[in-house]
């Protein structure tokens, strides 16, 4: 008599979660990897990594859309390894030029000219035309918001603050009204310009967070772009159908971030929160000191730092963030403040002393001053508690700011 075998269903995602099998799973980022190293010199892996988070992020809905600058000086390859490669995913929109009327239009005759507008259909309630849908847009040049003249470019970031929140409306000299509704992830290509302006996201609330790579450190990079000469339909090509696969099997829940890394990402939002306030300064003479704002609130930081975590770590499969992810998030977080004061911050974690930083002396005293205003670095001429360099020559955290990092760089039990 031949014996029964009970067949049960094999359990395929438990064990896709042993620690063993979990290792052997080929990373879904892999081909997406090889494509940029074959045609690239040194690929900032990481940066590319980040700014897809933000695009999975916005898929799964996790919390407020994380908007993503990605920060490059030109020709450093943002543009063509981080937003071109995703013009073929769903709901992803290119723009080049921005101006007041690129989202909501009012031109006479023309009721669906905005962009907002092309997202879903227009519901008419007299007067009042009223739009629903989801976006992507990734602007490949936002330094020209920039450079334009105050007036027009605080409308246009008045228009994406409003965008950011979900919900944005506009009254036409016609009578009309038109109100979009629904979710909008931006990722922008800017020039390191953008410290030039960070006063400006300050007053106006910032809602972009940043993500920084540097030029190529080799004049063997001008070899690799010569070698790109005409291929680079191919190279988009290439891109198009790594990034594809990733972004095709949406898990069916967003990742879980632990209680720790929380704990962890908040005290590390509660450093950037206070560390890009703008600190205003006479314009005229010795520029002191005028006033100091009490600086934003650390919860947008902290929601978006998250959101990325999250959305890094859907990337590859993972049902809860692990420390890479983790990582990813925490180079975003001191990506956000101004490049000199990062510099200047991170100097004083290591106790550099002041004349090591290679910023021109005047620029680094004021920025000194401006970090010791708010709090951030202890007062000129007094250590921190604990501290035994030299006062005056060495920098060092206030007390609050080092147990903030020491809280944050905590490492995962």
């Amino acid at each position: 008599m031949p014996t029964q075998v009970l067949e049960a269903p094999i359990d395929f995602e438990g064990l896709a979660q042993i620690p063993a099998l979990k290792e052997l799973q080929p990373d879904p980022l892999a081909p997406l990897n090889r494509v940029l190293q074959t045609w690239f010199y040194k690929p900032d892996l990481q940066a590319i990594r980040i700014a897809l988070g933000a695009v999975m992020a916005h898929y799964l809905r996790i919390g407020d859309p994380a908007w993503l600058f990605l920060v490059a000086p030109p020709g450093a390859g943002k543009t063509t390894m981080s937003l071109m490669g995703a013009c073929g995913l769903p709901q992803v929109l290119p723009i080049g030029d921005i101006s007041e009327n690129t989202f909501l239009s009012g031109f006479y005759g023309h009721r669906d000219a905005g962009l907002l507008e092309k997202l879903g259909p227009s519901l008419q309630d007299g007067h009042t035309f009223t739009t629903q849908g989801d976006a992507i847009l990734l602007a490949k040049d936002f330094t020209t918001v920039l450079s334009m003249r105050r007036d027009k470019r605080g409308v246009i970031l008045s228009q994406l603050r409003e965008i950011h929140d979900g919900m944005f409306k506009r009254d036409f000299g016609t009578g009309e009204t038109k109100i979009w509704q629904g979710r909008i992830t931006v990722l922008a290509a800017v020039t390191p310009v953008l410290d030039r302006y960070y006063s400006v996201f300050s007053t106006l609330g910032e809602r972009f967070l940043q993500v920084r790579w540097h030029r190529p450190d080799s004049e063997e990079a001008g070899d690799w772009a010569i070698q790109q000469q005409e291929h680079e339909p191919e190279i988009r090509e290439q891109s198009r159908e790594a990034i594809t696969p990733i972004f095709q099997q949406l898990p069916a829940v967003a990742p879980a971030l632990p209680k720790e890394m929380r704990q962890r990402l908040a005290a590390l939002a509660e450093v950037v929160a206070v560390g890009r306030t703008h600190v205003f300064r006479n314009g005229f003479g010795n520029r002191e000191i005028e006033y100091v704002p009490e600086p934003e609130a650390n919860t947008r930081v902290s929601k978006g730092l998250a959101a990325l975590a999250r959305g890094i770590a859907a990337l590859h499969g993972r049902a809860e963030v692990a420390e890479q992810d983790l990582q990813d998030s925490f180079r975003v977080g001191l990506d956000c403040l101004p490049e000199r004061r990062r510099r200047i911050i991170l100097a004083a974690v290591s106790r550099e002393e002041l004349n090591a930083i290679d910023i021109v002396r005047t620029v680094r005293e004021r920025e000194v001053e401006d970090l010791a205003a708010l709090g951030i670095l202890a007062p000129p001429g007094q250590a921190p508690t604990g501290f035994t360099g030299a006062p005056g020559r060495s920098l060092g955290l206030s007390d609050r700011m080092a147990q903030l990092f020491v809280k944050a760089s905590l490492e995962a039990r």
